[in-house]
């Protein structure tokens, strides 16, 4: 049987395992690849390189900030006071954290940093809605998925780069118009998909008398506010930026640090970089590849736009989008065109779509901050992790699946 099918099979199978038997997918990860790994020759420091210390490093740096910040309960009066702007009206939460969402995604730093903030914020404002949390992330991480498309994010530039030695230059409004529009049904979605609606009327709580905020807290807040200009304006990494301002906070006595690093989910951080370690090995032995082939090899005029964006989004689900997916099939959209006789205009909007979306799955960065986020609630168990892990996933492949229907359709093909 050829390697990159079996390797398929095997990541389908540590999925499907962990699911039913509750244990850490990331675990088993681990275990598949060193076991594969070894059966077809990979060295143990090539199957180690795997592990995406990248990765790591902004999951971390980013949970022990959003830490912090629930922690000594900044983040929760935040949403708090947000909320009693409103006459503590619930409903305003899901439009509040799409914006935020969008907002700081579109002033430059791009989607990491907006992922975490919205994924942080939303464990207390649903707590003080009523609202699953879950929910509000997901919404908000789709607002930042639309505003990532603005001119000057980090997505945009590679992007660009990508395509204009290829003579493809006119897309990027329409990209950001498509992804604006699709974010806004796709949020509704979410929170019909949710059952947001059965949240009614004002959110109890928010009308009391709120306290002022803290010193520590304010410190917090002005430290989320350093990394928001320092990943906007100076393109620092996130999950460095974080853990220097977390330090800070933790320096100056803002949060106790004990308390802080229990709220971390380490299987969490695990979970994520196992898997991740696992794909290193089906991508380098052709699985990806294989699905994308046996995709692109059914494509027509009609189906291209949509096949294309699907191949984008299945790479997208186990790997980030701006460093693995855009890099990759962003340079074969000049050829695919040609031999198709497509727009690559299309093409390009297409992919830049499905894998943003496919980013709320648990294996990539989005999904992967909302499992961080959630487990930093107490009552997070081992057991809801994983059914946390599956529902991403379904998630994922629902608004995946909506994307693509809709280019089967020729929306995306309008501009």
């Amino acid at each position: 049987m050829d390697l990159a099918l079996i390797s398929l099979l095997v990541l389908i199978a540590v999925i499907l395992i962990g699911f039913f038997r509750k244990i850490n997918v990331g675990l088993l990860a681990v275990l598949a690849v060193t076991i594969f790994g070894s059966l077809i020759g990979e060295s143990d420091s090539t199957i180690i390189s795997g592990f995406s210390s990248s990765t790591f490093v902004m999951l971390l740096g980013v949970s022990f900030l959003c830490a912090v910040g629930i922690t000594n309960g900044s983040l929760e009066l935040l949403s708090k006071k947000f909320l009693h702007l409103s006459g503590g009206h619930a409903i305003v939460a899901p439009i509040l954290i799409y914006i935020i969402g969008y907002g700081i995604a579109a002033i430059g730093p791009g989607c990491v940093p907006a992922l975490g903030i919205v994924s942080a914020l939303s464990l207390p404002l649903g707590k003080s809605t009523g609202y699953d949390s879950v929910m509000l992330a997901v919404i908000g991480e789709i607002g930042s998925f639309a505003g990532r498309f603005s001119p000057i994010t980090p997505e945009s530039v590679l992007i660009r780069s990508l395509a204009e030695p290829q003579g493809i230059t006119g897309y990027q409004g329409a990209v950001l118009i498509y992804a604006t529009v699709t974010t806004l049904v796709l949020a509704v979605v979410a929170f019909f998909f949710f059952k947001g609606y059965k949240v009614h009327g004002k959110s109890g709580g928010v009308q009391e008398q709120l306290p002022p905020f803290s010193r520590d807290q304010i410190c917090t807040l002005l430290a989320f506010l350093v990394v928001i200009i320092a990943c906007a304006f100076f393109q620092r990494n996130v999950g460095l930026i974080s853990f220097a301002a977390g330090i800070v906070l933790i320096a100056i006595r803002a949060a106790d640090e004990k308390k802080v690093f229990s709220a971390i989910s380490w299987s969490t951080l695990l979970m994520v970089t196992g898997v991740g370690m696992l794909m290193e090995v089906v991508i380098s032995v052709g699985g990806v590849d294989l699905m994308s082939t046996g995709l692109a090899s059914i494509m027509t005029p009609r189906t291209a736009v949509a096949i294309q964006g699907l191949s984008a989004g299945i790479m997208s689900w186990f790997s980030s989008a701006i460093g693995v997916v855009w890099p990759t099939l962003v340079p074969t959209v000049g050829d695919i065109a040609a031999t198709v006789g497509v727009s690559p205009n299309g093409l390009i909007s297409i992919m830049c779509l499905t894998a943003a979306f496919a980013g709320l799955s648990p294996a990539s960065t989005g999904g992967g901050l909302i499992l961080a986020a959630n487990a930093t609630d107490p009552e997070f168990t081992k057991e809801k992790e994983n059914k946390l892990f599956i529902r991403l996933f379904i998630v994922s492949a629902l608004m995946l699946a909506i994307i693509v229907v809709a280019a089967l359709l020729g929306l995306y093909s309008i501009l």
